[in-house]
């Protein structure tokens, strides 16, 4: 890794500003309804800036090296695979031809649409869904660290079949975490009941299917990602994670968060559920630093319920 790249982290707003104007580029710093932190590379796409194309998608394709004299990031959230590869390409960490169209495009497109998409269907997939297994990724400079060196190896060196079924049991085993993790589920008239046993059949409630019955919202605590499962329970997922204290919300598309929410999707939940809280208009959570518990969770779940349109 190279000796000049600097990356800072932080989960303040002002914080981050500071060091925009000290001259570092942030990357995906949305702080919420405090706005963005934006440097000369417009690098987000997260609430006001929702109408941007993705980081990785846009500093690969036409920003490559933009930052290589000055390779100097301020960061907050989880360091994925959008905004480290976003980093690599700006800093030009890795030669532009290991920058492939077909790779940085699922990433984009993973990143913005997440359950649109097997990742164990593609060797690009199996490379993205290998990234987003390891552990070390935490929210801090350390973590934004591990994910560079790691997804700099995964350009220059790919995968070996060993690893290739190890993804796959590992995939499979996240399904079955991912399950286990559902608290309730909660209806339209703010009954609770128990979740289904499995997803055998399912469908994503999405479209038609997300008002099939009354089930609405699904309150999860997991340790692994899990809404290509959970959306087959719910049309809205309010997710806890432990390790982290937070507290994600999510819809599985843009036109199913608009018909539960109207036009503007959950940007809706994020003015109402108060300072910090935001996202795009299908996925976001809770204000960066502060620590959630379960009980946050189940309170942000019955406050979706008075926004429901349908």
């Amino acid at each position: 890794m190279s000796d000049a790249l600097l990356i800072r982290f932080t989960n303040d707003y002002e914080a981050a500003c500071r060091l925009r104007d000290l001259g570092f580029e942030p990357i995906e710093c949305a702080f919420g309804q405090y706005g963005s932190v934006m440097g000369p590379l417009n690098m987000d796409h997260h609430g006001d800036e929702s109408h941007r194309e993705g980081v990785a998608l846009r500093a690969c394709r036409d920003l490559y090296g933009a930052r290589r004299d000055d390779p100097r990031f301020v960061v907050t959230g989880t360091p994925d695979a959008d905004a480290v590869l976003a980093i690599i390409a700006l800093a030009g960490l890795c030669e532009p031809e290991q920058l492939k169209p077909a790779f940085f495009q699922l990433v984009d497109a993973h990143d913005t649409d997440p359950i649109g998409h097997d990742l164990l269907a593609t060797p690009d997939g199996e490379l993205l869904a290998h990234f987003n297994q390891q552990p070390g990724l935490f929210q801090n400079e350390a973590g934004f660290y591990t994910a560079v060196k790691l997804m700099r190896t995964l350009l220059g060196s790919g995968l070996e079949t060993a690893q290739r079924d190890q993804i796959r049991r590992a995939d499979a085993n996240r399904r079955r975490t991912a399950l286990e993790g559902i608290l309730a589920v909660i209806h339209r008239d703010g009954r609770r009941t128990d979740p289904p046993t499995s997803v055998d059949g399912l469908t994503l409630r999405r479209g038609e299917d997300a008002i099939a019955d009354s089930a609405r919202v699904l309150v999860v605590k997991s340790p692994v990602w899990g809404f290509d499962q959970w959306y087959r329970m719910a049309p809205v997922v309010v997710s806890y994670a432990s390790r982290m204290a937070k507290v994600t919300i999510g819809c599985p598309d843009g036109p199913t968060a608009q018909r539960l929410f109207g036009e503007d999707g959950l940007m809706t939940a994020w003015r109402t559920l108060g300072k910090g809280w935001g996202g795009r208009p299908t996925i976001g959570g809770s204000p960066r630093g502060t620590r959630m518990r379960v009980t946050d969770a189940f309170d942000t779940a019955e406050a979706l319920l008075d926004l429901l349109l349908e």
